[in-house]
């Protein structure tokens, strides 16, 4: 039998066993521990709950709510998810550091774990933050186990009266190509949907008015029809003020194929590069909230903006616009015309993390969901269900899964060794009950057996030395001084009359046989002195003793 009580399995159980608990034989939060993060003060560390960013989208909300039950009522933690939700990787990159902004000279309160970002896109910023302050930049732990897509999607009916009618393929792009095609006829008109669910063209929040992008647009594509100058930058040039007719039916918006942005128009540009490049009769609009957009999609026959791992839409069996295969060097110069990237959805987590909690980095570590795990969590809560509700059932009916992620308790990281009962540091994992840091004067090195990698604490070698606990390097010892012994925490200056003149010396060489010091000559008030000094870094220093 199994002796972990959160191990048992939870085949049929779907209802919360209290308002606090998931798991019937979960850890009380009386009984939960605290992180112990550094801080400047006289203590050197507060006990903190472990705080996790929760973005504004359903996967990561979802995900954050999975990954807190199992921190808090399995691994015994304190966890807190963050009240206020975030907006993208570059600001919970931030909340990692504990950073306000990327010069980092104002702080915030730190957060520890952010799960689902999508890395796809981030600006150079974060990759310098990483080589100015490595001590602070957030760290993946992996994926979350599937891929993010994003791109235009064609809903299941009209896909399939334009194949089965006339053979057009409406989940390819070259299906769109109005010198060849007349796809506008399986959509709805642009004159169907009602303005007043629309957000202006010239809503200064939006992508249309995104100066850039918008410039970018007329450079490659070349339509300087498109686009408008106004006082502030370039912007869509939108006739009837709410969408943006591409140059295949600007001269009569009603051949025009409806095509539904998303938030605040996220990534519009990249749909008109693509409208323009492959002569697809688009017109092109903003939603003014998601509740306008998913009525729009229900109810119209369009083209609209979507991504996985989503459940929004799965009962409309819509299927992606496939485009050609994505160039990243061209999109790093705003030229969009080919399809989106794939998005990596991984894991971040504080710097500091691994040293406060190890166990926790390496639950995080080994934490992946498939991307059918995802989307039934996701349908659930499309249907009703709270996250709590969605994530809880899922954790019970999962567990064959998810202990596959709880380390081993004698799997130990870098900087740990495996230990006994009575905390002493162990060889093999024989006898050992679990792990905890190297002492000074040792360091961890990675062994391999049976069950897999783990790692021990061994003794600096002589003519080394190791003052912090758990590194997995020790230091030579710096020239002027020694160790003569295994497993030292400092090394010892040369006596009077010996000297070492490399580093990482067992030793120190000796001047000579009787009579012999070191020493250095100093002028003071026009006086030659010479004074005895140990800790010599070289023959010069030694002198025969006076006299």
């Amino acid at each position: 039998m199994d002796a972990r009580p959160w191990a048992v399995l939870f085949l049929n159980a779907v209802s919360l066993v209290s308002a606090e608990l998931c798991l019937p034989h979960g850890i009380l939060a009386s009984s939960r521990r605290y992180l112990q993060e550094p801080v400047d003060g006289p203590d050197g560390v507060n006990a903190t709950a472990l705080r996790m960013v929760v973005y504004d989208w359903p996967s990561a909300e979802v995900a954050t709510e999975l990954t807190a039950i199992l921190l808090s009522e399995v691994l015994g933690y304190h966890v807190e998810i963050n009240a206020v939700k975030t907006t993208g990787s570059v600001e919970s990159a931030l909340q990692l550091a504990g950073c306000v902004s990327f010069d980092c000279l104002e702080r915030q309160r730190r957060s520890h774990v952010a799960m689902d970002t999508w890395l796809a896109g981030l600006p150079g910023e974060l990759a310098n933050f990483e080589r100015t302050h490595p001590n602070l930049a957030a760290r993946s732990l992996g994926s979350m186990g599937y891929i993010g897509s994003d791109t235009l999607y064609v809903k299941g009916p009209g896909r399939d009266e334009a194949y089965y009618t006339s053979g057009l393929a409406l989940d390819y792009y070259k299906s769109y190509n109005t010198s060849l095609h007349d796809p506008a006829r399986f959509f709805s008109k642009v004159s169907e949907l009602d303005t007043a669910a629309f957000a202006p063209c010239n809503s200064s929040e939006h992508e249309f008015t995104n100066d850039v992008q918008m410039r970018f647009y007329r450079e490659w594509t070349g339509d300087e029809e498109g686009v408008r100058e106004t006082a502030a930058g370039f912007m869509a040039n939108c006739a009837d003020g709410y969408f943006w007719p591409s140059p295949a039916c600007r001269h009569n918006i009603s051949d025009c194929i409806p095509l539904l942005a998303a938030g605040f128009g996220w990534n519009v540009y990249v749909f008109m590069q693509w409208s323009t490049f492959f002569a697809m009769p688009t017109a092109i609009g903003i939603p003014k909230g998601e509740e306008q957009r998913r009525s729009l999609v229900e109810n119209f026959r369009t083209l609209f903006h979507w991504w996985s791992p989503d459940a929004a839409f799965l009962h409309l069996d819509a299927s992606q616009v496939v485009f050609p295969r994505h160039k990243r060097r061209e999109w790093e110069m705003g030229l969009y015309r080919t399809g989106y990237p794939e998005n990596n959805i991984v894991k971040l987590a504080a710097g500091q993390l691994a040293a406060m909690a190890p166990r926790v980095y390496q639950f995080l570590e080994n934490l992946r969901l498939d991307l059918e795990d995802m989307q039934s969590l996701l349908l659930e809560v499309e249907r009703g269900a709270t996250l709590r509700v969605a994530a809880c059932s899922w954790v019970r009916n999962n567990t064959e899964i998810w202990t596959t992620w709880i380390p081993v308790d004698t799997q130990c990281l870098p900087g740990e060794g495996l230990q006994d009962s009575n905390g002493q540091h162990l060889a093999n994992r024989s006898a050992a009950v679990g792990c905890s840091s190297c002492r000074p004067g040792n360091f961890s090195r990675s062994i391999l057996d049976n069950e897999g990698e783990t790692y021990v604490c061994k003794p600096c070698p002589a003519g080394t030395y190791e003052n912090a606990f758990g590194k997995t390097v020790c230091v030579s010892c710096d020239v002027g001084t020694f160790t003569n012994a295994a497993g030292s925490a400092h090394c010892v200056r040369c006596d009077l009359g010996r000297f070492a003149n490399v580093s990482g010396m067992t030793q120190c060489h000796a001047c000579g046989t009787e009579h012999w010091t070191t020493s250095q000559h100093i002028v003071n008030d026009d006086v030659d002195r010479w004074l005895e000094v140990d800790g010599a870094t070289s023959a010069s220093f030694c002198s025969c003793v006076e006299g």
